[in-house]
């Protein structure tokens, strides 16, 4: 199989479908316009699957075709490097320049060749013959190291999800009430860990499995209390962990590529609280518990990185914060009406609450990821609202 790439700057319309027929691909050719730019996506574009290709253990004949698309002597040359039957061929040129695109088609289809009409919304692609089009199911999804891979993206460091579900107890434990931690975070920063042990011994276990405090129950460090950001954000892994989704980092630091963030507002170096992909589309969750101090910059911020990982990114902000007006009927929280208004524009989800609740949290994923629960913990949940109303009516 050869497949021809026409490179441009938005290539995450381009990876899943080389991803998808990574290791059918005996010939990948790489057609880029002569504009520096491009010439420079194009190059990274080809490192990008060299390494994908060695790790996988690969060997494609990467070829690059320069051209200028403005020329139609350049174009009549690619006509006739391209003739002949080339029923192997296949055209991968998603968002591509539509002229280029067009002309492109046009030598494939004529000498027997197919082209592929990438769907980034519906994860599929159309495959076009001379003979008409079937649409095709994409089938091998992304995991996050290959897709970074591809992206010229580099994972710096992540969290254990293993340690994270090995201490699955203690983190439900220390988070499943959050009126009572918020009081045990204030306790810790007072150096109150005599009143703790003798209050609320079970949740002091818990603390010194997840080490914010030694055998001897003294809180490790000066400021040990402020690890519970940090742990908030592996608690909720544990209940995304619940979705099917294809992969899930936590505590993600990711290096962008540089030369795409020369041209959008973000950082070379991005920290992502939980990090996901589901169908090649990203998704990631910034985890904030307490008081957020400058909840429309987390809105921007949010909405800048979802621009660098295209349309079909997503993004859920996680605000649990302590009641400061409990003498309010309407009490004041981080995001209000017009925050949450303004997110929404952004296609950035919030949940803003007190309190942490399974249900409502479930419901944002779904809606934001486009998720649902994985088939064990389906009959988990269903089992356990069984059981409630057999409680209530007293069967």
């Amino acid at each position: 199989m050869e497949l021809l790439t026409i490179v441009h700057a938005n290539k995450i319309e381009l990876i899943p479908i080389i991803y998808e027929f990574m290791g059918k691909v005996t010939r990948h050719i790489l057609f880029y316009d002569q504009a520096s730019e491009e010439k420079f996506y194009a190059f990274e574009l080809k490192k990008s699957i060299e390494m994908l290709s060695t790790k996988h253990g690969f060997f494609p004949k990467i070829e690059m075709i320069e051209i200028d698309e403005d020329s139609k002597k350049d174009m009549e040359r690619i006509a006739k490097a391209f003739e002949g039957d080339r029923e192997a061929l296949y055209l991968n040129g998603a968002g591509a320049d539509t002229a280029l695109f067009t002309v492109l088609s046009s030598i494939v289809l004529r000498n027997h060749g197919k082209v592929i009409a990438y769907d980034k919304e519906d994860n599929s692609y159309n495959l076009v013959t001379q003979q008409g089009f079937t649409n095709e199911k994409i089938n091998k999804n992304m995991n996050l190291t290959d897709f970074l891979i591809l992206m010229g993206d580099a994972l710096l460091e992540s969290l254990s999800t293993e340690k994270i579900v090995a201490d699955r107890e203690a983190l439900l434990e220390l988070f499943s009430d959050a009126k009572r931690m918020f009081k045990i975070r204030f306790m810790l920063k007072k150096r109150e860990t005599k009143a703790l042990r003798k209050n609320y011994p079970k949740v002091m276990e818990a603390l010194r499995k997840l080490e914010i405090v030694n055998q001897d129950y003294v809180m490790n460090g000066q400021e040990g209390f402020v690890r519970f950001g940090f742990l908030f954000e592996s608690f909720v892994y544990l209940q995304v962990k619940k979705f099917d989704f294809d992969d899930i980092k936590v505590g993600a630091k990711i290096r962008f590529d540089e030369h795409q963030v020369n041209t959008k507002n973000i950082q070379v170096v991005n920290e992502f609280d939980i990090l996901t992909i589901k169908n090649n589309k990203i998704g990631f969750i910034e985890c904030k518990i307490g008081d957020s101090h400058d909840p429309l910059g987390t809105i921007y911020k949010s909405d800048s990185i979802m621009d660098y990982f295209g349309e079909t990114a997503s993004s859920l902000i996680l605000n649990v914060e302590r009641d400061k007006t409990p003498h309010l009927k309407q009490s004041k929280r981080n995001f209000g009406a017009s925050l949450i208004y303004r997110a929404k524009t952004k296609k950035v989800a919030i949940y803003n609450s007190f309190d942490f609740s399974r249900n409502a949290f479930r419901s944002k994923i779904e809606q934001a990821f486009s998720v649902a629960l994985k088939e064990e913990y389906f009959r988990e949940e269903n089992k356990k609202s069984i059981q409630a109303l057999s409680n209530k009516w007293g069967n």
